[in-house]
């Protein structure tokens, strides 16, 4: 029998189900992968989480900033730089040249976005930032990150935006024990076999989805499966 996948945009009332759905995803990483239920409130407050249904049982997550931090200028830029650089361009000059936030946390306010005291929204962005996604684990298996991803996406366009960027993770680096920004790059480009898709998981759902892997992102987060690096995803709508 076919499972029936559904996604749609989550409300306040939904509290207490993404933060189950939060803990059933990351059992084995840690509480640190795990946003405190203050900054979900405040996600959902603001409109920016969908839920994933699998035979109508909560089943995954995704937050995201839609405006976002940067301006579709600045991504063009970006988007053509790598492109005829045809590599991985470096972090630390893409952060100068661009102005891009320099970690997961500078992106996301530190996963709050919006406090009374600062907010990573633009209200000129025409861009918009995914800030995570999360399956429970006993549900994987079922493309729901790409259904997830896919929604948000086209949310995304629909409200005008030109470009998705995500800062996302590389789980299976830890296979490494310990890695130079270079091994990390490596890594980011090797494939799984018999395919065009990346060895890791955690960059696989973006490419497969439509990202572009710009370059690696040293100290990205605090992260022991990606040794905190990550990558910075952009997606052209």
């Amino acid at each position: 029998m076919i499972a029936t996948k559904l996604v749609e945009k989550a409300s306040l009332e939904d509290l207490a189900t993404v933060v189950g759905i939060e803990q059933a995803a990351w059992p084995d990483v840690g509480e640190g992968m795990i946003a405190e239920e203050k900054k979900f409130e405040t996600r959902l407050k603001l409109g920016l989480m969908n839920i994933a249904y699998l035979d109508e049982k909560p089943a995954g997550t995704i937050s995201y900033q839609l405006p976002s931090f940067v301006n579709s200028d600045d991504l063009a830029l970006l988007h053509n730089w790598h492109h005829y650089n045809e590599d991985l361009l470096p972090w630390g000059e893409v952060c100068k040249t661009i102005g891009l936030p320099k970690n997961w946390y500078d992106a996301t306010n530190g996963g709050k976005i919006v406090t009374p005291e600062s907010s990573t929204h633009n209200p000129n962005s025409n861009c918009a930032f995914l800030i995570g996604v999360g399956v429970d684990q006993s549900m994987k298996g079922n493309k729901l990150v790409d259904e997830l991803i896919q929604y948000t996406l086209k949310e995304a366009k629909d409200a005008g935006k030109e470009y998705v960027v995500g800062y996302g993770r590389l789980p299976q680096l830890c296979e490494l024990g310990s890695a130079t920004v270079e091994q990390a790059e490596q890594h980011l480009l090797k494939n799984k076999p018999g395919t065009h898709l990346p060895y890791d998981y955690g960059a696989r759902f973006h490419v497969k989805n439509g990202a572009i892997p710009i370059c690696v992102i040293p100290n990205c987060m605090e992260d022991s499966e990606s040794l905190d690096y990550g990558f910075l995803a952009l997606y052209v709508l």
